[in-house]
């Protein structure tokens, strides 16, 4: 069951190809605009990635499903919404990777990395790459989920997604915000996953300060959320 779960999440994703350009192209754009700030921005457009997988793609797709009345049939199967959720985390989670390395790749002949690939703690960032995309994926699940709308839902999805991007200083620096979004910017989830990545991308503590700490609270609380709040309908 868990398997052919996982083929139907994988095929929701390679249906929509946009998707695939934003997770992969989009980044690479980045990369190529600034190449000065490679190594600077690197963790940050594979955590894009990551939330690209877990909003645009799952959570919108999730949304449409429900709207379609898809989920209604499912209700009447085995499978239960810890199955969906999980098997959606663990399709994703595969593309995520892959799309890591070749970004990895990319930038190492591409632009500037300091220092290279050679000496880095490739253990400590993936593992601190997975603990985000599980903090984002119950986030978008969450979220498309949050309306009795599915329609709704959807719109929110969007704008959870862009307003993390913004706030969260992907694409506009925080030190020229407002000083209200500035703190609000310090308890977005995406300031915890962007710090975690680049500390682990640095090859520094990431026992130090709060970004560990908080990404795992964060991932267990909405992985919690993401099954309660589900909804087949």
């Amino acid at each position: 069951m868990n398997l052919g779960l996982i083929k139907y999440h994988l095929l929701v994703l390679l249906r929509e190809p946009l998707n695939l350009f934003f997770g992969l192209g989009l980044p690479v754009v980045v990369l190529i605009m600034m190449p000065a700030v490679g190594d600077a921005m690197l963790p940050m457009n594979i955590m894009i990635t990551a939330m690209v997988l877990c909003f645009t793609d799952s959570a919108l797709s999730h949304g449409y499903a429900r709207q379609i009345k898809f989920l209604r049939r499912l209700k009447m199967t085995p499978v239960r919404s810890s199955h969906y959720v999980f098997t959606g985390m663990v399709s994703r989670y595969i593309v995520l990777i892959i799309f890591s390395i070749l970004l990895i790749l990319f930038a190492s002949v591409a632009v500037d990395v300091d220092g290279g690939l050679a000496g880095r703690n490739w253990p400590l960032f993936f593992g601190a790459l997975t603990l985000v995309f599980v903090m984002f994926y119950p986030i978008g699940m969450f979220v498309a989920n949050a309306l009795k709308n599915a329609k709704a839902s959807q719109n929110l999805v969007y704008i959870v997604f862009f307003g993390l991007l913004v706030l969260g200083g992907v694409w506009f620096p925080v030190a020229l915000m407002p000083q209200p979004l500035q703190t609000l910017h310090s308890f977005l989830p995406i300031s915890y996953g962007g710090g975690l990545l680049v500390t682990a991308w640095q090859g520094a503590d990431i026992l130090q300060g709060h970004y560990l700490l908080a990404t795992l609270g964060v991932a267990v609380a909405f992985c919690l959320l993401s099954v309660k709040f589900f909804k087949f309908e």
